[in-house]
């Protein structure tokens, strides 16, 4: 099958960068496949980097379209490269290796266009050769702002034509996280603790854990104001199956006998229980994109789902659901920040667990609504 690969440069260079890197993996299985590939990139940037770095590549033709739309480098470049399925995409994503060929295999079967289905969302389709008079209109319609991928999965459903959503075509993922500092004043076993990429913290911020199998985990992209605590006070051993494992520890308060003092601490030359290989201890975890006020307390084994805002002062003593604003003390639940399918499409985004110049790249579009956000990244979720 002969296919076209138009991709829009309109975005920083370190992303078009590692966006044209992750899109030739995906032409090499498309090409593996035996289909005839046509690699068009379309430069819109006007930024001189992006032009000499285009200029190097090789395999691909090169159209400069400085200051045209999005939908305007879309039909240009459609109509130079010319194919009977013709994949469209802005360099603001990295499609996995996969990506293309599920797409062109689904459009293959007789479908107008095949996207990423929203379990496993990305910005950018297949088309077949009949759904191109659709972008064509488009193009002489839209303006800067217009969102030329979403704006088409509209127009081809409104035309009656077939459109699928596709498991597989997602983007590329790295999840990272790591033993790292992110500026904060650290009482912790060494190795207990990681944190995702971007978060950020102060000195006079304090995490700190008790027991030398209790982890803390902070996700990617986490805000954490001046005076907050993450205190994990631990104590408590598990199996492998989650099951907990009655020990008499050294240095643990016993809320049912006769002291809370940790007596054991007095009598070191007495031995306590050790925990057996394989166990496991408590775990306080924040996820990703989290906001946490000044001063705000996070106690205990307990997880702060992601997207969640903490105000300032609060005390959290208990799992807060993602994407929902808690405060007071004890901490309750004040609204949610927005609807269930909202918060279930974000998840399913997850941009936190993009490649970093991804995140960089894309930034213009975490000033905008959410609205806007998903329906250029979850494009299939529109519908």
């Amino acid at each position: 099958m002969e296919c076209a690969v138009v991709l829009v440069a309109d975005t920083p260079i370190e992303t078009v960068v590692a966006s044209i890197t992750a899109l030739a993996e995906a032409i090499d299985v498309l090409e593996e496949e035996r289909h005839a590939v046509t690699t068009v990139i379309v430069d819109t940037s006007a930024d001189p980097r992006v032009t000499g770095f285009l200029d190097r590549l090789e395999g691909a033709r090169v159209l400069r379209l400085p200051g045209a739309t999005r939908a305007q480098a879309l039909i240009a470049g459609a109509e130079v490269a010319r194919g009977e399925v013709v994949w469209l995409g802005v360099s603001d994503s990295a499609p996995r290796p996969s990506a293309l060929s599920v797409l062109v295999d689904a459009v293959g079967r007789g479908l107008s266009m095949a996207l990423a289905a929203s379990s496993d969302p990305a910005p950018y389709a297949a088309l077949a050769a009949d759904a191109l008079p659709l972008l064509e209109k488009l193009s002489l319609e839209a303006t800067i702002d217009t969102d030329a991928v979403p704006e088409l999965v509209t127009r081809c459903l409104r035309a009656d034509l077939a459109v699928a959503r596709v498991a597989g075509a997602g983007c590329v993922s790295a999840r990272s996280r790591t033993p790292r500092d992110i500026g904060a004043s650290m009482q912790v076993v060494p190795g207990k603790f990681t944190a995702g990429p971007g978060s950020y913290s102060s000195p006079s911020t304090l995490i700190k854990s008790y027991a030398p199998l209790d982890e803390i985990e902070v996700g990617a992209y986490c805000s954490i104001a001046d005076e907050a605590r993450i205190i994990l006070p631990g104590g408590r051993v598990f199996a492998a199956d989650g099951r907990e494992i009655p020990l008499v520890q050294r240095g643990v308060h016993r809320m049912r006998s006769a002291s809370t003092f940790p007596i054991g601490i007095l009598v070191p030359d007495v031995p306590y229980d050790d925990p057996p290989d394989g166990a496991v201890g408590e775990r306080l975890v924040v996820g990703d994109d989290v906001w946490i006020g000044y001063g705000a307390r996070i106690m205990g084994n307990v997880v702060i789902g992601t997207g969640a805002v903490i105000g300032a002062g609060a005390l959290v003593v208990r799992d807060v659901p993602p994407y929902t604003v808690v405060g007071g003390v004890p901490a309750r639940v004040l609204r949610p920040r927005f609807d269930d399918a909202t918060v279930q499409r974000l998840l399913a985004v997850s941009w936190w667990n993009w490649l970093q110049p991804f995140v960089t790249g894309a930034h213009q579009w975490f000033r905008r609504d959410v609205a806007d956000f998903l329906r250029h990244f979850d494009p299939a979720g529109e519908s």
